[in-house]
């Protein structure tokens, strides 16, 4: 029989997976905690051991931007050592938060972004070399998306309390609710917009004529586009910084208008969604709301993307064209 050889960044990620499943059986409700606590010091246990001689692991030739950034402070072993230690870390820390302080038994995104965010900084050196901007994408996306889900939108949430739900109430009314309503009245259809702040689940909706009778359609913050403006700016900043290295008025203003955009695709889309309701009934709206809709904004965003990045590559090549005229120019 031959020896198996286990590679230490292996060890790291079975650790990771035994507390992610520790965490996840405490949500579903089907072990106890002897058995979620034995997960955890196992995992932790076969992490800690798969840690101990990652430094002495080779680094390849490319690196890629994190291991550029952090190696202004550490050497390259160390960067080794510290993405997948901050990566385990996060993931084990933000499992016992969720196990003993807070002590909720529900699934959020944001755990799944923490936990995935976690498990690409364990692998961040496992894959090639050849692969490192694909794999900058992927850890500076889920940092931007853990930033703006997690860490900023938990915070407002904290500081502001009622306040800041009531203030994302009248946001959501006057920048969705109402122009869906002005433009499905344009196209001939009864419909009404109404703000309910003492409701404490959804407080905007928007009601439309079916046959004579006013059916409501609640406006939440997944059909806010708030999310959805949340994805294009965690994406597009991540696109940016891996294939640009930079961020200038450009992007900056590529970003603005992704905002508009993005804000006018959910406009159009929940449009046509109470269109539908109103011409088929509730039934078709639910269908079309659940798979069409999305296409409609996935498609949107795409011819945008297409056509910012032509015009911000169209910059670049000028700009870089510039700084070689300027060099070739004799002192």
């Amino acid at each position: 029989m031959f020896p198996v050889k286990i590679q230490r960044e292996w060890l790291l990620l079975i650790g990771s997976l035994l507390i992610i499943a520790a965490l996840y059986n405490h949500y579903i409700g089907h072990s106890v905690y002897l058995a979620e606590i034995v997960l955890i010091v196992v995992g932790t246990l076969i992490a800690l051991y798969g840690l101990a001689t990652q430094t002495s692991k080779s680094v390849d030739a490319q690196e890629g931007m994190l291991v550029d950034f952090l190696s202004r402070f550490l050497t390259k072993k160390q960067c080794a050592l510290l993405l997948p230690l901050v990566g385990f870390v996060l993931i084990l820390g933000w499992s016992i938060w969720k196990l003993s302080v807070k002590g909720t038994a529900d699934l959020r995104m944001e755990d799944f972004m923490v936990t995935v965010l976690g498990l690409s900084l364990i692998l961040y050196y496992s894959g090639p070399s050849r692969f490192t901007q694909q794999k900058d994408f992927v850890v500076l996306y889920l940092i931007f998306m853990t930033f703006v889900f997690v860490v900023f939108w938990r915070s407002y949430v904290l500081l502001t309390g009622d306040a800041g739900a009531e203030l994302s109430s009248y946001t959501r009314y006057y920048l969705i609710t109402v122009p869906v309503v002005i433009l499905v009245q344009l196209l001939g259809v009864d419909a009404n917009a109404l703000l309910q702040i003492n409701n404490s689940g959804i407080t905007n909706f928007v009601e439309y004529e079916y046959h004579g009778r006013f059916i409501s359609l609640g406006i939440g913050a997944t059909c806010s586009g708030l999310y959805s403006a949340g994805l294009f700016f965690s994406a597009f900043l991540a696109f940016v910084l891996v294939r640009y290295r930079k961020i200038d008025r450009y992007t900056l203003a590529g970003l603005g208008v992704g905002f508009l955009v993005t804000w006018c695709s959910n406009i159009f889309r929940m449009t046509i969604t109470v269109l539908v309701g109103s011409i088929y009934g509730h039934p078709a709206l639910s269908v079309f709301h659940s798979y069409f809709g999305i296409i409609v904004f996935i498609i949107s965003l795409t011819i945008f993307w297409m056509l910012i990045v032509r015009w911000l590559d169209r910059h670049e090549s000028a700009h870089a064209l510039a700084e070689v005229k300027n060099t070739d120019i004799p002192a």
